[in-house]
């Protein structure tokens, strides 16, 4: 989140009139779409200590942290609530900055601002200064010096001065007291604010994964869903059938005594065939008998010593373990396993399903992580026109910018193969929550219960991890490679599976406007950043040659100046300043791609020479980022050389460049003078070279003007 300095022609958001503090007892989230079974416990209100955000959140996935107002100074803690409660309640005001008016800010984006605001907030307080409206433009620069002595890397702490900058944006609907005076460091754009260039974002850095790791995960995924996940799914219905006394089995039990119950059942047990529960280390297991016999859970316990003694002694051997249901699953031509499943298998059984599920939906549809975990029951559907199989889900980026009411959430749908169709069927019969993805199938935590919560992310990247593993220690053959060879890169995780599907996708005849139409992308080049080039290695190469070549230029252009190069345009002072910076760079011992590049963003002066001209690079003043956004354009963080003006005050232009500008204007005067050619060329050719005979006298008057002053110092 980025909140710039007023550019020319903006004004600052007027001051605001009278505003109220807000009272003790309304409600934080008044104005924000609640979840659906939240708690009275869970409604903060503005005094609380404590401010409960998650019910605003609407992804049950997500953990989101309350804000605890005892890690603001209690002088200031009442100015920082009515900041927060100014911005759940109101969105965001009319001003400059990144952010669009209208929309709210995502309740995620909270905690950051807590973070980033508390430490502003101490500062204050180590300072004596108890009113925001207090605050300096000499303090703003203090604490920005401040900020810029921690040890944060520089996209935290462009972080920390931004959440100032909107601190100030929200003023009008504040308190007096409250609002900050002055606009935080005008004229800086982002990256001046910390002195330094970062987030590059060019390429991607989610690691793909590997193909022979990502085709067998698939396979067996798929496998586990078609073949083994009917099996567990008939076990899990079973034991959840028994364990609640519906199974059809335990009709012949009902109004029994329980030693009329155990009599029965062994007298069944014995003519069957049967054997007893057992447990895995030997032993029987008495409980299960008795759920066996349909005695509620409640009335399970309390076995007498005779009746232990009549069911030890009754002759029927004991099973190895709780056995439940039958095996009828099939891979490669044989039964996926040899005995039935027992009940403490179950859980992990579960899981694994899961996994395999989530990895196949998440993979084949392209949807992000928590779009998939937050996939409700009754999600499937087919286009009319087209017979299209498609999933109806909520959009899991930017679901919250905008207000509105909890019940006008519009499906996303996306366009899906037969597996995911039959991958959400499977699922949707494992739980009667109302969720796909429950946060626990078998045993939720109070906190998070399943009807109301998912699957956790960080839970679901063990549950990959574990599904792997049973994979391949459950069907590796002796001497044969594993099933599923572990990744280069290391875990599996959901935004590495849809990035390895863009880079597919992408390699498809007219697969880039597929993979932006799935993937929901505004423009094709972020999707194809997204799925990153087929081989990526040359990324590491260009940053290490990048590193060189700045490097070779800071000396060139610093032996220029000492050999009395002349500098003359708007950006001419900046440009000496740059090249005296760069230059002081001594050396550094690089071992690896991430250090260049860490290196190449505190070396690299950001000078780049051109056709006849220095551009000394600055995003807030470029002429020709304003016409690729005049435009419609993005606006770049690099020069255009083809929307290069004349008067943009980044030029500046060395003896090497005019040297080429004389060239270039003998041409053009040459042209102009051609008899042979047509008149309108000759115009254009003439008006041309007076532009550039234009730049070549300023260049000249300006040397002049130096060594003048140059003379008058030394006198």
């Amino acid at each position: 989140m980025t909140i710039t300095a007023p550019g020319p022609g903006e004004t600052s958001p007027p001051p605001g009139g009278h505003v109220p503090w807000p009272a003790d007892d309304v409600l934080v989230l008044r104005s924000r779409p609640l979840r659906l079974g939240t708690s009275s416990q869970h409604m903060s209100r503005f005094g609380d200590d404590l401010w409960h955000l998650h019910p605003a959140h609407p992804d049950a996935h997500a953990a989101t942290s309350p804000i605890r107002w005892v890690r603001f100074p209690p002088q200031l803690r009442r100015a920082f609530k009515a900041f927060f409660f100014a911005a759940l309640d109101q969105p965001y005001p009319v001003g400059p900055g990144g952010q669009r008016a209208g929309q709210q800010p995502s309740v995620a984006t909270f905690h950051y601002w807590v973070t980033d605001l508390a430490v502003l907030a101490a500062w204050l307080d180590d300072r004596g200064i108890t009113r925001l409206c207090d605050v300096t433009a000499a303090g703003l620069d203090s604490y920005r010096a401040h900020v810029l002595a921690t040890d944060r890397v520089a996209g935290r702490k462009a972080d920390m001065l931004a959440a100032v900058r909107t601190l100030w944006l929200y003023r009008p609907l504040l308190p007096a007291e409250c609002r900050l005076p002055a606009y935080p460091w005008p004229g800086l754009g982002e990256q001046e604010l910390v002195r330094t260039r970062y987030r590059d974002g060019s390429e991607n850095k989610t690691p793909r994964i590997a193909p022979q790791t990502m085709e067998p995960l698939l396979a067996w995924a798929l496998t586990m869903i078609e073949a083994v996940g009917p099996d567990i799914r008939d076990v899990w219905r079973t034991f959840r059938q028994l364990d609640s006394c519906v199974h059809p089995s335990q009709e012949a039990y009902a109004g029994l005594a329980r030693q009329d119950r155990l009599v029965k059942f062994l007298g069944v047990t014995r003519r069957s065939g049967g054997e007893l529960p057992g447990h895995p280390g030997g032993g029987i297991n008495f409980g299960h008998v008795l759920r066996l016999t349909g005695t509620a859970e409640r009335d399970r316990g309390g076995l007498s010593a005779g009746q232990r003694r009549m069911i030890t002694e009754s002759g029927i051997p004991v099973a190895a373990g709780t056995y439940v249901g039958t095996v009828s699953g099939q891979v490669t031509g044989r039964p996926w396993r040899e005995r039935p499943v027992t009940v403490p298998e179950l859980p992990t059984l579960l899981r694994m399903l899961y996994a395999a599920g989530f990895t196949a939906i998440c993979y084949l549809s392209g949807m992000r992580p928590g779009e998939v975990l937050n996939l409700p029951r009754g999600c499937r559907g087919t286009d009319e026109q087209t017979g299209e199989l498609l999933v109806y889900g909520r959009r899991g980026k930017g679901y919250d910018r905008s207000p509105l009411a909890a019940s006008a959430e519009p499906g996303r749908p996306w366009v899906v193969v037969a597996p995911v169709h039959a991958t959400i069927g499977l699922l949707e019969e494992l739980s009667d929550s109302p969720l796909l993805f429950p946060a626990s199938a078998t045993c939720a935590h109070r906190s998070r219960p399943g009807h109301a919560h998912a699957r956790r992310g960080n839970a679901m990247i063990t549950d990959i991890g574990d599904f792997i593993s049973w994979v391949n220690a459950t069907f590796t053959m002796s001497g044969s490679a594993l099933p599923i060879p572990p990744d280069p890169a290391g875990h599996i995780y959901g935004t590495r599976l849809r990035r390895t599907l863009a880079h597919f996708i992408v390699r498809q005849p007219r697969g880039l406007i597929a993979a932006a139409l799935q993937y929901g992308h505004v423009s094709t080049k972020v999707t194809l950043s997204y799925a990153g080039r087929a081989d990526t290695s040359w990324l590491d190469d260009l940053a290490v040659e990048k590193l060189e070549m700045v490097l070779d230029q800071a000396q060139q252009d610093m032996a220029g100046l000492r050999d009395g190069e002349h500098v003359s345009g708007p950006s001419a002072a900046e440009y000496r300043a740059r090249v005296e910076r760069a230059a002081a760079f001594a050396g550094r011992t690089v071992t690896g791609v991430r250090s260049a590049a860490r290196l190449l963003a505190a070396a690299d002066a950001d000078i780049h020479h051109g056709e006849a001209m220095t551009c000394v690079w600055r995003a807030e003043t470029a002429a020709c980022r304003a016409a690729r956004l005049a435009a419609g354009l993005p606006g770049g963080d690099a020069p255009d050389e083809s929307e290069c003006r004349n008067s943009c005050s980044n030029l500046t232009y060395t003896d090497r460049d005019i040297a080429v500008q004389r060239e270039h204007a003998a041409r053009l005067a040459a042209a102009a003078a051609d008899p042979l050619s047509p008149a309108p060329l000759r115009d254009r050719a003439a008006a041309q070279a007076a532009r550039v005979r234009a730049i070549i006298d300023r260049h000249d008057r300006s040397r002049a003007a130096d060594a003048a002053r140059r003379q008058e110092a030394t006198a």
